[in-house]
C-alpha cells in the first residue's frame, strides 16, 4: 500500500513539473504587458525589468522556484506602485 502511494506521488510530481515550469514565461509576459500599459518611474521600470530578466534566466537554467520568486517580486512591485 505504501509503495503505491509513494509511486503515485512521484508520478504526480513528474507530471506536474512541466506545467509549473511553463508558468514563468507567462509571468514575464504579464510583466511586459503591465509595463507597456502603466506609467511608472524609470527607476521602478529598471528594477522590475531586472527581476524579469533574472527570472527568465533562472527559468532557462532550470531553477523554477527561484524564477517564480523573482517574477513574483517584479509583479508585486508593479502592484504596489498602483496602490500608492
Amino acid at each position: 500500500m505504501m509503495k503505491r502511494i509513494l509511486l503515485a506521488g512521484t508520478a504526480a510530481l513528474f507530471i506536474a513539473t512541466p506545467a509549473l515550469a511553463g508558468h514563468c514565461p507567462k509571468d514575464a509576459k504579464a510583466i511586459d504587458h503591465a509595463l507597456a500599459s502603466m506609467k511608472v518611474s524609470a527607476e521602478l521600470k529598471s528594477e522590475v525589468m531586472t527581476l524579469r530578466d533574472t527570472g527568465l534566466a533562472q527559468h532557462k537554467a532550470g531553477k523554477h522556484r527561484e524564477s517564480e520568486k523573482s517574477l513574483a517580486d517584479g509583479m508585486r512591485k508593479l502592484l504596489m506602485s498602483t496602490m500608492m
